[in-house]
C-alpha cells in the first residue's frame, strides 16, 4: 500500500497556482521592473531570542571549545540574565561552540523557507500578490492576427475549437465593456481575414467600449483598409514607426469568358429572368451589358461612401480629409500621424509602456489574454483511460432556456453541406439546415432561432426547401434572419423565411431573379477527338445533352420553367415582407442593394449584427441578457459523436477521408480574392451540371 504526504502535495498545487505560465499579455514582472518595483517576499517569521548556545553577544576569550571534547549544557532559563537597554540582544555565554557575528536569519534557514513554504506561508504570499494585482490596471488584450471566422468548425476532436469565431469575440468584448473591473482593451492585429462586414462588426464593438468609459487601442505593423475600418473604433491608434496606411478605395472587376470558350469550342446555352440579374454575362458576353454596369456601379458608390464616413465619423475627421487619403493610397507612419489619422507611432515591444503611461497606473497593468474564454479541461495523455474518458466526454445537458443559431454560409446546393478535409469553402445543404431547423423546433428549451446568411445563393430547389423549413418553425417560434456580408438570391430567397430580418451595414442585398442554362461542349471534344452518339426516348430526352444548344421547344420549356421560379420567389418573400416592400418590381428583376438602401425599401427591418439579431430573438420571448444559452444547430461534431456510433448522419464524419488533388487545390495557391473570385465561379458550373435553374449572384466582393 503506498502512502502520500498531504501537506507537501497541498503546497505544491498552491505553488502552481501562483506561477501561471508566461505570455506578452500576462508577464506582469517585466512591467514591475521597467517602473524599478519589485515583488514582495514572504516575510519569515521572527526568530525567538537565541540562546546563549547558538548566538553570542561578545567574541570569546578562549578558544571554542568542539562538542565532541566538551558537551555544553544549556544554562538554565531562570540564570539567563539579558541586556534591559536591548529586549532583542541575546544574553552573553561564557563558552561559544563557534564565534559567529549576530544576523537576522541564518543563511541555511531561508533558502528552505523560500523554497519549501508552508501551507500558511503560500497562502500569505497569495494574498499578497493578490493585493498587489488589485492595485494593477486590468487590460484585456484580443489577438486578432490568426483568422476570425464566421462559422465553427463542423468538428472538433475535443468539443472545442481553437479559432475564434465572430460570435464569440464581439461577447468577449461586450463581457469586457460591462465588467468594472476592466480598465482597457488592446486589439494586436497580423493579417485578420476579415471581410469588410465582419470588421465593422468588431469596430462597433470598439465604439461601444469606448462610450463605456473604456481606454481601447489597436496596434499593427501597417493597415489596410479592413484592418483600419477595425482600428477606428478605437481611442487608440498605434502604427510601427515604419508602417503605413494602404487604403486603395473600391475596385470592381468582373471577369468574362466567352472570347475563351469560343477559342476552344464552348457554347453558354442561357436563358435569364430579371434583366438587371447578369449571373449569366460571364458566359455569354465579352463585356457587361448597360443593366448590369448601372447595378456594380451602384454598389461601388456605396460601398465606397461606407468605408468614407466609418472612418471619418469615428476618427472625428472630414470627409474631404478621408478622400485625400484613398486618393493618395499609401501614407507612411508619420504622415498618418501628423494627419490625425493614427494616435501613436510605437513597436510592439513599447506597447506596454504606452498603455501604462495613458492608463496612468504606477502599480502597473494586469493583462489578461484569455478573458471570457471557457476553462478547458486538462488531458491526461499519460493515462489511456483519463484520455479515453476525455475523448468520449459529451457536454452536460442544460435545461436553461435558449436561443438557436443556425449558420447558412456558402453556396446553397441540394443534400449535405460542409466542409473538406482540405479546408474548401463550405457549402449550404438543404438537408442539413432543414434538419437542423427540425430539431430547433422539436427541443423544448428553444424559445427562438436565429439564421445567420452569408451566402450569394445557389440552387433554386434547396432555396425552397430551407425556405420551407424555416417557416414551419416560425409556426411556432420566433425566426430571426442576421445577414452577413451578402444575402443574394438563394441566400435572400431564405432571409425572406424570416420574421425580421437583419443585416450588417455593408451587406449586399437582392438579386431576386432567375438564371439556366447548360455549356455544349461538342466543339471541344471535337477538337480533342471525342465523338458522341445519342440514343435517346422521348421528345424532351436530349434537354440538358452537352452535345447540342437547345432547339426551340426546348428553349420555350426551360425559359417557363424559369418564370415559375421566379415567379415562386417572388411569391415567397411577399409572404412575409407584404407591407415592407410597397412593390416588388421595384426591388426584383435582379437588382441588389446595400443593406441600407434595402431597409429603406422594405427589404431589411434593421441594420445589426448577429449580436443585436440575438438579443432580439431572445426580447421577443421575453428573456435578459443572461437568462439564456445560444446553441449552436447543428452542433459541431466530436470525437464521442463518432466514437458512439449510430445510424444518424449525425455521426458520419463531416468530410470525405480522402485527399484528392483537384482545381480546388490549385486554387490554394492564390490570393485570397483571386482565389474566391475563380471558386464562385467554379460553383456555380458545378451547379448548373446538377441544377439548370439556379438562383445566384453574379459576383463576389472583396475589399482589402
Amino acid at each position: 500500500m503506498r502512502t502520500r504526504t498531504v501537506v507537501p502535495l497541498i503546497a505544491l498545487l498552491l505553488v502552481a497556482l501562483v506561477a501561471p505560465p508566461r505570455t506578452w499579455a500576462e508577464d506582469a514582472s517585466d512591467d514591475r521592473q521597467s517602473k524599478g518595483l519589485k515583488a514582495k517576499e514572504p516575510v519569515a517569521p521572527e526568530p525567538p531570542p537565541a540562546t546563549p548556545e547558538k548566538k553570542p553577544s561578545a567574541p570569546p576569550e578562549k578558544p571554542p571549545i568542539t562538542p565532541p571534547e566538551q558537551p555544553i549544557s544549556p544554562q538554565p532559563p531562570d540564570k539567563i540574565k539579558p541586556d534591559k537597554s536591548n529586549p532583542l540582544k541575546p544574553a552573553p555565554q561564557p563558552e561559544p561552540l563557534k564565534p559567529q557575528p549576530a544576523k537576522p536569519a541564518t543563511p541555511a534557514t531561508k533558502p528552505v523557507e523560500s523554497e519549501f513554504p508552508t501551507p500558511a506561508e503560500l497562502i500569505k504570499r497569495i494574498q499578497a500578490q493578490k493585493a498587489e494585482k488589485a492595485k494593477q490596471s486590468k487590460i484585456v488584450h484580443f489577438d486578432l492576427a490568426t483568422a476570425v471566422i464566421e462559422k465553427p468548425a463542423d468538428f472538433s476532436l475535443f468539443g472545442d475549437s481553437s479559432q475564434t469565431t465572430l460570435r464569440s469575440l464581439v461577447e468577449r468584448m461586450q463581457l469586457a465593456r460591462d465588467d468594472k473591473d476592466v480598465r482597457g482593451v488592446v486589439l494586436t492585429l497580423g493579417e485578420p481575414e476579415l471581410n469588410f462586414a465582419q470588421a465593422q462588426e468588431v469596430r462597433d464593438a470598439l465604439v461601444e467600449l469606448r462610450r463605456a468609459g473604456k481606454k481601447t487601442f489597436v496596434y499593427a505593423d501597417g493597415y489596410d483598409t479592413v484592418a483600419y475600418t477595425v482600428a477606428s473604433g478605437a481611442t487608440d491608434v498605434c502604427l510601427m514607426p515604419g508602417g503605413e496606411i494602404m487604403i486603395p478605395g473600391v475596385g470592381m472587376e468582373a471577369t468574362f469568358y466567352k472570347g475563351l470558350f469560343d477559342k476552344i469550342g464552348v457554347q453558354a446555352d442561357y436563358v435569364q429572368i430579371g434583366e438587371y440579374k447578369g449571373a449569366e454575362e460571364p458566359y455569354t458576353r465579352t463585356g457587361a451589358s448597360e443593366a448590369l454596369k448601372g447595378e456594380l456601379n451602384k454598389l461601388a458608390d456605396s460601398m465606397y461612401q461606407q468605408i468614407v464616413e466609418g472612418i471619418a465619423t469615428n476618427r472625428n475627421l472630414s470627409t474631404e480629409a478621408v478622400k485625400q487619403l484613398i486618393d493618395e493610397t499609401i501614407v507612411t507612419a508619420k504622415a498618418a500621424k501628423d494627419r490625425g489619422f493614427v494616435d501613436h507611432l510605437v513597436d510592439m515591444d513599447g506597447l506596454r509602456k504606452l498603455m501604462s503611461d495613458e492608463i496612468g497606473n504606477e502599480a502597473g497593468l494586469d493583462i489578461v489574454s484569455n478573458y471570457g474564454r471557457p476553462e478547458k479541461e486538462e488531458i491526461d495523455f499519460s493515462s489511456p483511460f483519463a484520455l479515453l474518458a476525455s475523448l468520449t466526454k459529451k457536454p452536460e445537458p442544460t435545461n436553461k432556456p435558449t436561443v438557436a443559431l443556425v449558420y447558412a454560409e456558402g453556396t446553397i446546393v441540394d443534400g449535405d453541406g460542409g466542409e473538406s478535409l482540405l479546408g474548401a469553402a463550405s457549402n449550404v445543404g438543404s438537408a442539413t439546415i432543414r434538419k437542423a431547423l427540425r430539431k430547433a423546433a422539436n427541443d423544448k428549451n428553444v424559445k427562438s432561432v436565429v439564421i445567420r446568411i452569408d451566402s450569394p445563393g445557389g440552387s433554386a430547389q434547396a432555396s425552397e426547401v430551407m425556405w420551407q423549413a424555416a417557416r414551419s418553425v416560425a409556426e411556432k417560434k420566433p425566426v430571426v434572419i442576421s445577414i452577413g456580408s451578402m444575402a443574394a438570391s438563394g441566400g435572400y430567397y431564405l432571409a425572406s423565411a424570416g420574421d425580421h430580418i437583419f443585416a450588417d451595414p455593408s451587406a449586399i442585398v437582392g438579386s431576386i431573379g432567375v438564371v439556366g442554362g447548360k455549356f455544349v461542349l461538342k466543339d471541344i471534344y471535337g477538337k480533342i477527338g471525342i465523338s458522341s452518339e445519342e440514343f435517346s426516348r422521348g421528345r424532351n430526352a436530349g434537354l440538358f445533352s452537352s452535345s447540342r444548344p437547345f432547339d426551340e421547344r426546348q428553349r420555350r420549356l426551360v425559359t417557363n420553367w424559369m418564370k415559375g421560379t421566379y415567379e415562386q420567389f417572388t411569391q415567397r418573400v411577399m409572404t412575409t415582407r407584404k407591407g415592407k416592400i410597397k412593390d416588388i418590381d421595384q426591388v426584383a428583376r435582379g437588382r441588389i442593394f446595400i443593406a441600407k438602401q434595402a431597409k429603406d425599401l422594405g427589404m431589411v427591418d434593421e441594420i445589426g449584427g448577429v449580436r443585436d439579431a440575438l438579443a432580439y430573438a431572445a426580447d421577443k420571448v421575453n428573456l435578459k441578457q443572461g437568462q439564456y444559452d445560444v446553441k449552436l444547430f447543428p452542433a459541431p461534431r466530436t470525437l464521442a459523436d463518432l466514437i458512439g456510433g449510430g445510424s444518424s448522419s449525425d455521426t458520419a464524419l463531416p468530410f470525405k477521408p480522402k485527399i484528392e488533388v483537384t482545381d480546388l487545390a490549385i486554387l490554394k495557391a492564390l490570393d485570397p480574392a483571386t482565389r474566391k473570385a475563380l471558386g464562385h465561379q467554379h460553383q456555380m458550373i458545378h451547379l448548373h451540371q446538377q441544377r439548370p435553374v439556379v438562383l445566384v449572384a453574379p459576383f463576389v466582393v472583396s475589399v482589402r
